[in-house]
């Protein structure tokens, strides 16, 4: 395979893997969610601005970080490597608000259209060493957020990373941990200890090389600069004369290319095993989401089983409903027929009468089911939302609506249109009675629990209509409740949850292509 149709192919693969990551959204927040959007970011800014564009073209340079904490004396070293000022060095931090990107007219073609020249202010010097480009980058301990993220997307660019430091400051936790760190992934790094004493050069030397060595750096390139004390304008030429002669001998020998290729090399085992932790991740979000959707509809069963159980044991039908029967079903009352069951010579007689009654206890029913159908529904709520605040996932920013009173007076509004299309199958003695709307009444009554209601109706020959407009009942409590579940499951639902199986595809063909390459 040839290497130009390698390189295209890896090529086409980043650009593969960069939509994935731009589809991939990580919209739960679960635990380490900041370290996980962070590695994602730091993933988008490796693959588009440090290896695409070597990819690309081969002629871009190598791009060279300096990188530190404040005060450590980059944005001088930088001007004073080019002998000129690019950079503005200053007392006042952080002075490097805005990153330089340095680099010789030579490279001006190959750089056109690089994502770097969007991040920095350019500058094209004939003071560049040909093959390199030199960056500023803001300091690591920034005050300012924006900095510090900008810093850390400027490393995660680079093909070197040039750490500056200082003989009182090398130890310092951030700056040091984020160097580490990135030697980890593979970034080919160098250290510059600038300011250092005359006096403290050989004990610092020893414990930096110390450090370095158990870090795994030992390898790396480490130059020490005396201090100058305060000044105005470039060091001494003598002072940067090791590290320049270093940039330039990478050029010279073409070492600048096989540092891209090389660093190319390394980071890949770390960009592939960030790939497939984002893809843990994805998964992870998924199975965060139906941890979610099963809490919530949970959260109905214990209300729904109360309201059944209520209707059961007639609790619906306990005071005003059954004493409002019992007033209108005595002697003389309009129900009074109905329960005694006994045959009317002229039953058409009061039929108005006798459904006012039944709308009249039918009514009391709605107003017990109003109640105790609102508790349910307030409590599946109430429970779902205990769940989900109880979640690993931080559920915190989350607004679920639910509207109980109109999902409780559908409920009750379906349950009247059961009623009158199960009225108007029933064939019994009873239709003489009552009109179709008064019967519905009763049937609603009846299954409410009402015992002289139902025992009036299974005498009329409706039994079959009260047994299934209880059965509508209990479905039409089932469903409410459903509603205030379906709430929270619709805020799951519209979640975009990625997609792990890409992710673990681009990981393993973009390390086969690296190796093919």
């Amino acid at each position: 395979m040839s290497s130009h149709y390698a390189a295209s192919r890896l090529a086409r693969l980043v650009v593969e893997t960069l939509e994935a990551l731009e589809d991939v959204s990580f919209p739960l927040a679960v635990p380490g969610i900041n370290e996980l959007m962070d590695s994602h970011r730091a993933l988008q800014t490796q693959l588009s601005t440090r290896l695409l564009p070597h990819l690309l073209q081969e002629a871009v340079p190598a791009i060279v970080v300096f990188g530190g904490s404040s005060g450590a004396g980059k944005s001088t070293i930088l001007n004073s490597l080019l002998g000129e000022e690019v950079s503005e060095a200053s007392v006042i931090r952080p002075t490097t608000r805005t990153p330089v990107l340095a680099f010789h007219p030579d490279d001006e073609m190959a750089m056109t259209d690089h994502m770097l020249l969007g991040m920095c202010e350019v500058v094209i010097t004939e003071n560049a060493i040909p093959g390199i480009a030199l960056i500023d980058a803001p300091d690591l301990d920034s005050i300012e957020d924006e900095n510090r993220v900008l810093s850390q997307k400027l490393l995660n660019a680079a093909d070197l990373w040039i750490f500056v430091t200082t003989a009182a400051r090398y130890g310092d936790l951030i700056a040091w941990s984020t160097l580490t760190e990135a030697f980890d992934r593979g970034m080919t790094t160098a250290v510059v200890l600038n300011r250092v004493p005359e006096r403290a050069k050989s004990p610092v030397r020893v414990d930096l090389l110390k450090r370095m060595a158990e870090s795994g750096m030992g390898q790396s390139p480490l130059f020490i600069m005396d201090d100058a004390g305060p000044i105005e304008g470039h060091l001494d030429p003598s002072s940067i004369a090791e590290l320049r002669s270093w940039l330039e001998l990478m050029r010279s020998t073409r070492a600048s290319k096989s540092l891209v290729a090389r660093t190319s090399r390394a980071l890949m085992p770390a960009i592939r095993r960030e790939l497939l932790d984002l893809a843990d991740a994805a998964s992870a979000q998924s199975d965060a989401a139906q941890s979610l959707r099963d809490s919530a509809s949970q959260a109905g069963v214990e209300p729904a089983a109360a309201i059944m159980t209520a209707i059961d044991v007639g609790r619906l039908a306990a005071g005003a409903p059954t004493t409002q029967w019992l007033s209108l079903a005595s002697t003389g009352g309009p129900l009074a027929s109905l329960a005694g069951g006994r045959a009317l010579l002229f039953p058409s007689r009061s039929v108005a009468k006798r459904d006012r009654a039944a709308a009249e206890i039918a009514s009391a029913i709605d107003d017990a089911l109003r109640i105790a159908l609102t508790q349910a529904l307030i409590d599946t709520r109430d429970r779902a939302a205990c769940s989900w605040s109880m979640s690993y996932v931080d559920t915190s920013g989350i607004r679920v609506e639910t509207d109980i009173a109109t999902a409780v007076e559908h409920a009750i509004e379906e349950w009247h249109r059961d009623a009158r299309a199960a009225a108007g199958r029933v064939k019994g003695p009873i239709t003489k009675k009552v009109s179709q709307q008064g019967l519905a009444d009763l049937l609603r009554a009846g299954a409410g629990g009402i015992p002289g209601v139902r025992s009036a109706l299974v005498s009329g020959g409706a039994e079959g209509g009260v047994t299934r407009v209880e059965r509508a009942l209990r479905q039409r409590c089932d469903e409410a409740i459903g509603t205030v579940v379906a709430a929270y499951a619709a805020i799951i639902d519209e979640l975009e949850l990625p997609d792990s199986s890409v992710l673990r595809i681009r990981a393993r063909e973009l390390v086969e292509a690296v190796w093919e390459k």
